[in-house]
């Protein structure tokens, strides 16, 4: 981004400025803190949360209840903080009794190391480097979180005559019989005219298309060309020469801590010298392991090493007028220089959804690219393939392409959406007769306008998104969950037309054959087990929904104050 490159370009002016501030307000000591008032770091509930509040709690919670988590620690913290604060705003309190016990819990031992208030302070400072006064704020903030998600939980019932209606909804199944009329077939048959070509441009032309969803659109997303400069690791591979004498030194440096037999036992002493040499695999089994790890090494090494020597160089030459050549870097630190070519298209111009695939593991790679600016080198990253730094080389802000430069394209949407039409007429067409006589008499009172078409029947078929273990049950794909959509709809012997608009677009005529009702008895034996898997799965959903909630009152970053 621009702010990166300026403060590339002044980092050492900045340095001195901060060295000289930093001075000044130590020089004011104390009272710095209400001359200058802390900042917020965002807000919940419309209470400001300070800085020092945030890392406090921050440190606090990481300490005990985040030691090992996987995601980012300011986000959990930011949410329990969200969730404690809720609750001192509807009143609920800890009671001394409750603290007590629940830190008697966080210790299931000998309950006499409470009497010793001095032993248990330094225990708490030996586990969580925590003062007594800070772990007991941080269990009391638990219990809140905790008592107002139970309080949220108990507040959510399920009635038996509810969990009967879903019970039923669940386990009904039907047999279908159908006919698909694609749109694609239908495209011969239809023939546009030039006003409508832009009739059809005008209407969608400042849409984005999104084919999944059955947008039609002509809008172009911002596109980015860009470059980088890549310490590939297959080729620094191929120059790195490991020799035996090398991996013989490394099997006799490391043999005692990586290549040590299973339940071979170390002398007592730990004297290294008596142990024999039959304790330890030999050099010709780990040797394959030893050139790997060796050639990981090295290989790493380098890369980072040229990688680094080329960042400085951009580094050293930032402020200057003309930007710096990635193909002169690459060649003079023996880098590779990729510019890379957008599959879809032919050209370099790449979309945020295409530019995923240019660097796949690197999720969030299409967001580093269109964040920076053009013209400003990244800082080095890491890949599967090396390590890299990129640069935007220019981008294109969103357009709509002028009406002559997507005539064929226009043309050829307009033809399959009137297609679709035409076959929504047809289909049409069969259901007045199915309704009167019969599917197969419907599908030769169309005979004419489609030619021959096959009946499709199902074996039992559960509703959209419920998975059936039935082994005579019949899953029908997303593609089509319109048509099991449509026939639990309908009576035994009933037609309809069931409209797939996204995707392919496809019309069927469904007709129902059979329905396999639920008996309520098998209901009732297992209504309690049944009773309280729905209430579980209504908690979660309420309580998800409600968290949801409570986030869209919090703000992360955004203090007004």
């Amino acid at each position: 981004m621009a702010a990166t490159s300026w403060f590339r370009r002044n980092q050492k002016k900045l340095l001195g400025m901060l060295v000289v501030f930093l001075m000044v307000i130590w020089g004011i000591g104390p009272a710095a803190e209400y001359i200058i008032p802390k900042p917020g770091v965002g807000e919940i509930l419309g209470r400001k949360i300070t800085q020092d509040q945030f890392s406090g709690t921050a440190t606090r919670w990481a300490r005990i209840f985040f030691r090992d988590a996987k995601e980012p620690v300011a986000q959990l913290v930011w949410r329990q903080m969200a969730l404690f604060i809720q609750a001192e705003e509807m009143g609920i309190v800890i009671t001394k009794d409750e603290l007590a016990q629940e830190i008697r819990n966080f210790f299931p031992v000998d309950p006499r190391i409470f009497e010793d208030k001095e032993g248990f302070r330094r225990m708490l400072g030996n586990l969580f480097h925590l003062t007594e006064p800070q772990f007991e704020q941080t269990i009391k903030e638990y219990l809140l979180a905790r008592k107002l998600q139970y309080l949220l939980k108990s507040a959510v019932k399920v009635t038996s005559d509810e969990a009967l209606q879903r019970y039923i909804k669940e386990n009904e199944q039907v047999k279908i019989k159908y006919v698909s009329l694609k749109a694609r077939d239908f495209i011969g048959r239809v023939e546009i005219k030039e006003d409508e070509i832009k009739a059809f441009y005008d209407k969608y032309s400042e849409n984005y298309p999104n084919i999944e969803e059955g947008i039609w659109g002509y809008k172009e997303p911002e596109k980015v060309k860009v470059e980088y400069i890549i310490a590939r690791s297959d080729i620094i591979e191929k120059q790195i020469n490991v020799t035996d004498e090398k991996m013989q030194k490394y099997y006799e440096d490391k043999k005692d801590l990586m290549f040590r037999k299973e339940n071979a036992v170390k002398p007592e002493d730990g004297n290294p010298d008596e142990a024999t040499v039959s304790e330890f695999k030999s050099f010709d089994e780990v040797k394959a392991q030893i050139k790997n790890n060796m050639l990981l090494r090295e290989r790493e090494t380098i890369g980072n090493q040229l990688i680094a020597d080329a960042d400085n160089e951009i580094y050293e030459n930032i402020d200057k007028d003309d930007f710096i050549s990635f193909a002169k870097l690459a060649k003079k630190y023996s880098l590779s220089h990729v510019i890379p070519t957008n599959q879809n298209n032919g050209t370099n111009y790449f979309t945020k959804d295409e530019l995923r695939e240019v660097i796949i593991d690197i999720p969030d790679f299409p967001k580093q690219v269109f964040e920076r600016e053009v013209n400003d080198p990244s800082t080095p990253i890491s890949s599967s393939e090396g390590k890299l730094i990129f640069r935007v080389i220019e981008k294109r802000e969103p357009r709509v392409p002028p009406y002559k430069e997507v005539h064929e394209k226009i043309a050829e949407d307009l033809r399959y959406q009137k297609a679709f039409e035409e076959a929504e007429k047809v289909a049409g067409k069969c259901l007045e007769k199915t309704d009167q006589t019969s599917l197969e008499e419907g599908i030769k009172f169309i005979n004419d306008d489609v030619g021959k078409l096959t009946i499709i029947e199902t074996k039992y078929v559960s509703r959209p998104g419920i998975i059936s273990g039935d082994d005579d049950t019949e899953i029908l794909g997303q593609d089509r969950a319109q048509i099991a959509d449509k026939a639990f709809g309908l009576k035994v012997g009933g037609s309809a037309i069931a409209v797939e608009n996204r995707g392919e677009k496809t019309c069927y005529v469904v007709s129902l054959v059979e329905r396999k009702k639920v008996d309520p008895k098998k209901f009732e034996e297992k209504k309690d087990l049944i009773m309280e898997q729905y209430l579980m799965e209504k908690q979660l959903v309420s309580s998800t929904e409600w968290e949801s909630w409570i986030g869209t009152k919090t703000r992360l970053g955004k203090s007004k104050g």
